[in-house]
């Protein structure tokens, strides 16, 4: 089979993980040989109405436009359609506010989705919520020009499954580590941040309710003094909930706002220097599905402390000791293992040093090559 043509469907200027995850598999695509070529079709930036009324009001010219995106996946000799799915993407989870079945439904080659999040209920939803999630989630999901599909842990596999996607069409590859760039001096990146003299715990990526903030302010007020607490990122171009102000008024009054600082948003030139300022990386996340905030600290090689959550068991299962682990949502050990990891230059080095061995196995390359394989699985089945 000669070499593949390829449009992937994923932002492209809009501040956005999955955008820089999207730069960061193109570049390790086109360097290979079964590659002839990748075609970004972007996905609109505001696609998702802030509110019912206005989903409604726009809902044909948003059909229109989402007819046109998915049109676009065919054009220049395209053989393959990539997408990279969030539901925001396509205007939401609500069916009013979607148009994800007006974009499938317009492209005409084999199409590979990268699954992103999939949405599930809450513990307290009502039987009419969790109907509507389901139904939600099939038209997203379930529609016959999908040939396979990509996640990045086993539970999303399984989440899937239970939707009604084929087991034998899902694959799991491990979410890609990008390439690091080289790091500044940590006692100049510290002072470039106003952080002399302090031990910096990092909390990357973009400030939402899944990633626990809220539990690391709790361990931060049970270590020393000197031990800071940083969030390094900003809200979520697309998130609507004031998740972000009540972060910030939460830090006021546990009287920690000297030792908590959020940066805003990090442009690519500026991760080396928080990198580099990073005692610690901390992700006491509730849940994930691959996350590109944890891959930019093990890329680094920094020393991470997790939440046990299924997901990153699956990292620690894959290279041993890459993170150290606390019991999901227990402060005490949380605050425990940081103290460890902070004050134990063994046990630190260890973390390093696995986190740097993951990286080299499961970088973009790697996650390139296992792409294309899927590509032409899905091309056999026209």
């Amino acid at each position: 089979m000669s070499g593949l043509r390829v449009s992937l469907f994923t932002p492209w200027h809009a501040r956005c993980g999955v955008r820089d995850y999207s730069r960061h598999l193109i570049a390790a695509l086109t360097a290979l040989p079964e590659i002839v070529g990748v075609r970004v079709v972007e996905a609109p930036q505001g696609a998702a109405r802030a509110s019912a009324v206005a989903a409604l009001r726009h809902y044909l010219a948003d059909e229109k436009r989402f007819r046109a995106l998915g049109a676009a996946m065919n054009a220049e000799g395209a053989e393959v359609a990539h997408v990279q799915h969030q539901y925001f993407f396509f205007g939401g989870v609500a069916p009013y506010k979607s148009h994800v079945r007006a974009f499938l439904s317009a492209v005409r080659v084999p199409l590979v989705m990268t699954v992103h999040e999939i949405a599930l209920p809450g513990p307290s939803a009502s039987a009419p919520q969790r109907a509507a999630l389901t139904l939600a989630n099939r038209r997203n999901f379930l529609h016959p020009v999908i040939r396979r599909y990509i996640v990045h842990t086993e539970a999303d596999r399984a989440h899937l499954a239970a939707i009604g996607v084929p087991a034998d069409r899902i694959h799991v590859l491990t979410h890609g580590v990008p390439p690091p760039s080289p790091l500044p001096e940590p006692e100049r990146a510290r002072e470039a941040l106003g952080l002399e003299g302090k031990r910096v715990v990092t909390l990357f990526g973009f400030l939402s309710a899944k990633k626990g903030h809220t539990l690391a302010l709790e361990a931060l007020r049970q270590l020393p003094p000197d031990v800071v607490l940083l969030f390094a990122g900003d809200r979520h171009p697309e998130d609507f909930t004031d998740y972000v102000p009540n972060l910030r008024a939460q830090i006021q009054a546990r009287g920690l706002a000297n030792r908590v600082h959020i940066t805003g948003y990090l442009p690519d030139e500026r991760l080396p220097l928080i990198m580099a300022a990073t005692d610690v990386g901390l992700a006491p996340y509730m849940q994930t599905s691959g996350s590109g905030s944890l891959a930019n600290l093990l890329a680094y090689g920094r020393a991470i402390v997790a939440s046990d959550i299924p997901p990153h068991q699956e990292i620690v299962r894959k290279v041993p000791a890459s993170l150290a682990l606390f019991r999901s949502g227990d402060t005490e050990d949380l605050a425990a293992k940081l103290l460890t990891a902070l004050e134990d230059a063994s046990c630190r080095a260890a973390l390093q040093a696995a986190a740097r061995a993951y990286a080299d196995r499961y970088s973009y390359e790697n996650m390139a090559r296992e792409a294309v394989a899927i590509y032409r699985l899905a091309r056999q089945e026209v």
